[in-house]
């Protein structure tokens, strides 16, 4: 294969679309040749910016462009029948989390790719995220011991009548949803993030998740890992955060504004800033992941552990540049289908044991 720039369609030109293209662009590895979107106001506005032609559906790119990758960036709902078509036609798919919100759909979707043997990789781009990678290795070092607690909690909002949750389109009415700091939306990378950092699988999980259509609740799950640590998420984002002003950080990178995509500058103050504690035998660390920053708090004081300046949404870039690498390099995507399937099963686990009212098991 040459190193010429591998040509991508990005399918799906919704508000997490923006800091995707702009990674991308910034990558000598890939071209951007295609993009699509069914709102052709949307498609219009981004090809002209990007001067690539649109398209309002991935069967109509297909029959004019053939991209040697797929990023897929669509509602969820649309994801099985937009990796299908990319993998029939021979292009390797990029697919943001979650896979899907059934475990059908993802196991099609899977098949459908080793079928025309082309990569899938699983959008877990939390995983390409500094802060993420230092804990990672941190934990794995010993520094604060044995991992007997892992969380994060976002209770945030403008009140109940001021909440929107994902529409339809995204998860079809019945189905697990709810809103874009959520469980399904959101609490899906966590599900992925928290074993790949302790280093063990989820084993079983209670709690309770909404469900698209249906009125809204505080959702929450609680875990337990392989190795015995427990995790814990609750999600509510139709309150009013408790957080105090002082209670914030200074980012040192972008931070997620919920309905608006990556914003801020370096150096301003998030107030709410979304962060993961992860408690060991010997100490604790506190993970602002988008604010790119992390602290170390131990018996014998707190310090800042310095990560990389890069942050989001350069995550985005790095976790595409991943997968071209295995496509040159003729090996398995690092992020594939079955890491992906597995968050899925620990989802569903939860939304089961709210049916059972007993802890599930995670199917692996």
């Amino acid at each position: 294969m040459t190193n010429s720039p591998l040509p991508i369609a990005v399918v799906g030109l919704g508000m997490v679309a923006d800091g995707h293209i702009a990674a991308y662009r910034e990558l000598p590895d890939v071209k951007i040749v295609a993009v699509v979107d069914p709102r052709a106001e949307r498609t219009r506005e981004v090809a002209e910016k990007l001067s690539v032609p649109g398209f309002t559906s991935c069967e109509a790119m297909l029959r004019e462009v053939r991209p040697a990758i797929g990023c897929v960036l669509s509602t969820v709902d649309s994801h099985r029948p937009n990796t299908e078509l990319l993998a029939n036609a021979g292009a390797h798919v990029l697919c943001e989390k979650p896979m899907t919100n059934n475990l059908q759909d993802a196991l099609a979707m899977a098949k459908a790719c080793e079928r025309n043997g082309v990569q899938f990789m699983y959008g877990s781009s939390y995983r390409f995220l500094p802060t993420i990678i230092r804990a990672r290795e941190l934990i794995a070092s010993g520094v604060i011991g044995d991992v007997v607690l892992i969380e994060e909690r976002g209770v945030t909002g403008a009140g109940a009548d001021k909440f929107t949750p994902m529409s339809s389109a995204h998860y079809p009415e019945g189905t697990p949803g709810g809103g874009g700091f959520g469980l399904v939306d959101h609490g899906i990378h966590l599900l992925d993030v928290f074993p790949w950092i302790v280093g063990s699988p989820i084993q079983r999980a209670f709690g309770r998740g909404n469900y698209s259509g249906g009125s809204m609740q505080t959702e929450y799950a609680v875990f337990q890992h392989d190795n015995g640590a427990m995790g814990w998420l609750v999600y509510d984002e139709a309150t009013v955060s408790s957080d105090m002003p002082w209670e914030g950080v200074f980012a040192s990178g972008l931070t997620w504004q919920h309905g608006l995509g990556f914003g801020g500058d370096p150096g301003q103050w998030v107030k709410e800033p979304a962060s993961i504690r992860v408690h060991g035998t010997k100490g604790a660390l506190r993970i602002y992941y988008y604010a790119n920053r992390m602290f170390l708090c131990q018996p014998s004081g707190t310090r800042e552990i310095r990560v990389p300046a890069t942050a989001a949404p350069t995550h985005f870039g790095k976790q595409l540049q991943a997968l071209v690498d295995a496509i040159r390099e003729s090996r398995h995507a690092p992020v594939g289908a079955a890491i992906g399937i597995q968050a899925l099963q620990a989802l569903l686990a939860i939304y089961r044991s709210a049916e059972s009212k007993h802890w599930e098991t995670v199917e692996r």
